[in-house]
């Protein structure tokens, strides 16, 4: 573990040096890594596969285990509540990854500004795309599937309602992510053509609806499984009931 740690730390270390303009921003501010999808980058990434091999499934392994627990935690949750139907949920998460791609391609987020909460949508209108129109760059950015949504962690609010309750989601997209110059059309960042990339999709409860929060680079994707879920205690003791229950249904 310690050596493939020393590797992993190499290789960020060469990109920062050595690929510093590669990095552009995709949807909601998150960094695309283009440097992957350079000659240079494929190679060393081909190397590093083999070396970390051992770490990627364990990674892939925590996170799966995580997923699982959290379903069946949202299983009981759904007993109290219907908001946190897996189902809804993930449907929901789906339309969200969707708009937002569609908002950002198009360079108005306010098309789905219904989908995120105030802070999080004026925050990337302004850092991201209204620097870009004043520079005349355009980032491509075009969604071709959504392939996987995990539930990684879970945050439950005190409040009524669940107001301001908190789910973090490891979502995987085929998509294509370049920055371009809009009179040439000449790339300036990244590279044309699909890929498969993970990002972390942090939604909240707000006012009865699940508003995209903020979205975190797939990397964060382990550190965020390994946190611990925070279910406040009346709640625990409110699914309790739910299971002791002979017929499934709250006791009055």
């Amino acid at each position: 573990m310690k050596t493939t740690r020393s590797a992993l730390i190499l290789m960020l270390l060469f990109v920062c040096v050595f690929y510093p303009e590669t990095a552009i921003a995709g949807p909601g501010g998150i960094i695309a890594k283009g440097f992957i999808k350079t000659w240079w980058g494929k190679l060393i990434l081909i190397v590093l596969f083999i070396v970390l091999m051992p770490l990627i499934i364990y990674v892939k392994m925590r996170e799966y285990l995580v997923a699982r627990k959290n379903k069946k935690l949202l299983l009981k949750l759904a007993e109290i509540d219907s908001m946190f139907s897996w189902l809804t949920l993930r449907n929901q998460v789906t339309t969200t990854v969707k708009r937002v791609h569609l908002a950002w391609s198009n360079e108005n987020l306010e098309e789905a500004e219904s989908f995120m909460s105030p802070w999080y949508w004026q925050n990337q209108q302004r850092v991201y795309l209204d620097d870009w129109k004043s520079k005349n760059l355009h980032n491509v950015c075009k969604l071709s599937r959504v392939t996987s949504i995990e539930p990684i962690l879970m945050e439950i609010s005190e409040e009524e309602n669940f107001e301001g309750t908190i789910i973090a989601f490891s979502v995987s997209v085929f998509m294509e992510d370049y920055l371009e110059n809009r009179e040439t059309k000449k790339v300036v960042q990244g590279k044309k053509g699909f890929s498969e990339e993970e990002r972390v999709w942090i939604m909240e409860y707000s006012e009865g609806k699940w508003l995209l929060n903020n979205i975190e680079d797939g990397s964060m994707s382990l550190a965020i499984a390994k946190m611990p879920n925070r279910i406040p205690e009346n709640i625990r003791i409110e699914m309790e009931k739910f299971k002791s229950s002979p017929t499934g249904l709250k006791e009055s």
